[in-house]
């Protein structure tokens, strides 16, 4: 009796929490029921073709350039000894603490007058006016190239891996069989790494498909600015949501051909008693062109970024003066803290129920509960405002209040920001938890211990380190959100990427240099622990 009222107590806390997280799709795809208005018809008709080619387009070109990049430079830094192999190993990851707007604004600045390129060809070869006149990354090439040296780390990590983890006997056999470099790593150790390399690509396809700010400024339409133009600008709601059901499918079709090509296949982990590969020392000629090819990507990804950004901050340092960055560093803390907090807390509980509870349906529930990553943060958000606003207009017609309590709280933020983020947190902490023996469970219950208890005083103790990794990647993906945030903030409500999101798109270009230092900090925190992770244990967890 005890054992079915626990039971039932834990779906009546699990259910309501996955409802809540499930809510901004079955709102999206709720809407296909409405009838369409003279908008869709237009969209359709003239836009829907455009928004599909340059998605698509956009999709499939970053995920060749990031798997080109991704996979090439974790194959030198794995297996090869080089000139300044050392350094590239750590600069090749830190472009994924640059928010793609970020690097955005900062590429379309390197050209106008206060830029460091334009700069330099104005002063040292008289060409700063023909540069600014021809070079335009305001297009679709320009997101492609923003959005591939941004999100390659996603590919180079999981491929570092596993080149690293790769047994020396496994490609000893291949030499010996007379098979060169080359063929050695078409045939041995490219298979070897697919599982990772799907995985990466998944994760630039899925962030490729989110993103809002660099299409939005660079003014190429895609199914996000779409969906936003549409909803905002023309005031159609039931259109915006057409289109988000689109885009949701995308998504899912994704999710589903990803599983399908990973299969039953797990990563390929290396036996303790067999020998990893050592890296080998490149000739002098080899060694120049790995040197070069490492230090192009780094260029392009972080240091010309943090250059100009560094530039710009001379030039406008007086800025922090007039203007309350406290505040908007503030703001930015204090919803990121509280939001991550819970996040962490309900992921902690919903794994200890993956690992105590078997059933069909807190398995499907969890299952549900780790899809919000990947939808997109647009659809999050407006499949959060219309479900919040109804519940107000409801409780506004029974009071007879028309106060908007929920939509313009910080409620409707932190779900969106419970929807999108929960699956990082949640697959950090089930990792922590698998490596806890499931005898300490049974021992602690056979002393009465309440489930509660075991967590409190066993599990978050022993999962201490894995708890404080797991709020920091969680706090600094809230920090870093920019479309969730721009649609359901509160009013007056401004953080570090809203601020930079809007001096943007007045044109002021040299003032970002201040709010996004701070984001590019706080983002490197969570890198440097990612990355010695990575490079110096040479394991990723696969399953994420």
């Amino acid at each position: 009796m005890l054992k079915i009222f626990s039971e039932y107590k834990n779906k009546l806390i699990l259910l309501p929490i996955v409802f809540i997280l499930i809510t901004p799709i079955l709102t999206v795809f709720s809407y296909l029921l409405h009838p369409s208005t003279e908008l869709w018809s237009h969209l359709a008709n003239n836009l829907l073709v455009n928004y599909l080619s340059n998605t698509l387009i956009i999709v499939f070109s970053v995920a060749f350039i990031t798997l080109l990049i991704g996979v090439s430079s974790a194959w030198l830094i794995a297996m090869y000894k080089f000139p300044g192999k050392d350094i590239f190993k750590w600069l090749l990851v830190m472009p994924i603490a640059i928010p793609t707007y970020v690097s955005a604004y900062i590429y379309a600045g390197l050209v106008e007058p206060s830029g460091l390129l334009f700069n330099f060809a104005d002063t040292y070869l008289g060409l700063g006016e023909e540069l600014y006149r021809f070079t335009d990354l305001r297009n679709i090439y320009g997101v492609i190239f923003i959005l591939s040296i941004c999100l390659y780390p996603y590919v180079y990590l999981l491929c570092y891996s596993s080149f690293k983890e790769q047994s020396y006997c496994i490609l000893e056999v291949g030499r010996s069989m007379g098979l060169d470099k080359i063929t050695c790593f078409r045939r041995i150790s490219l298979p070897l790494a697919r599982p990772g390399i799907v995985a990466g690509l998944s994760f630039v396809i899925m962030e490729t498909l989110a993103e809002f700010g660099t299409v939005d400024y660079y003014g190429v339409s895609t199914f996000t600015t779409g969906i936003f133009r549409t909803w905002f600008s023309l005031g159609d709601e039931t259109s915006a949501l057409h289109l988000a059901s689109l885009l949701l499918t995308f998504v899912f079709i994704i999710i589903v051909l990803e599983k399908f090509s990973r299969g039953k296949s797990q990563y390929m982990h290396t036996s303790q008693k067999l020998k990893p590969s050592e890296p080998k020392l490149l000739n002098k000629k080899d060694g120049f062109y790995a040197f070069f090819w490492c230090l192009i990507i780094s260029a392009f990804g972080f240091i010309i970024p943090i250059a100009q950004l560094i530039a710009w901050f001379v030039d406008t340092y007086a800025y922090i003066f007039e203007n309350s960055y406290a505040q908007l560093l503030w703001n930015t803390t204090v919803i990121a803290s509280i939001s991550s907090l819970l996040i962490v807390a309900v992921s902690i509980y919903f794994s200890y129920l993956n690992r105590s509870v078997k059933d069909i349906v807190t398995n499907i529930s969890l299952k549900l509960f780790s899809l919000g990553y990947s939808i997109p943060g647009i659809v999050i958000a407006i499949g959060i405002m219309i479900p919040v606003t109804f519940l107000d207009e409801l409780q506004s017609n029974f009071f007879g209040e028309p106060i908007f309590y929920l939509s313009g709280s910080f409620v409707a933020l932190i779900i969106a920001y419970l929807v999108r983020f929960s699956t990082i947190s949640f697959v950090t902490t089930e990792a922590g938890l698998s490596k806890i023996k499931n005898n300490i469970d049974l021992t602690a219950r056979s002393f009465g211990l309440s489930k509660f208890s075991i967590i409190k005083d066993i599990h978050i103790p022993m999962m201490k380190t894995t708890i404080i990794t797991a709020l920091i990647l969680v706090f600094v993906d809230i920090v870093k959100e920019l479309p969730a945030t721009l649609i359901l903030r509160p009013f007056n409500f401004d953080t570090l990427s809203i601020n930079i999101y809007e001096l943007a798109s007045a044109e002021q270009l040299s003032y970002i240099a201040s709010p996004a230092l701070l984001l590019i900090i706080v983002g490197l925190i969570p890198v440097i622990i990612l990355t010695k992770k990575t490079i110096n244990n040479g394991s990723v967890n696969f399953e994420t």
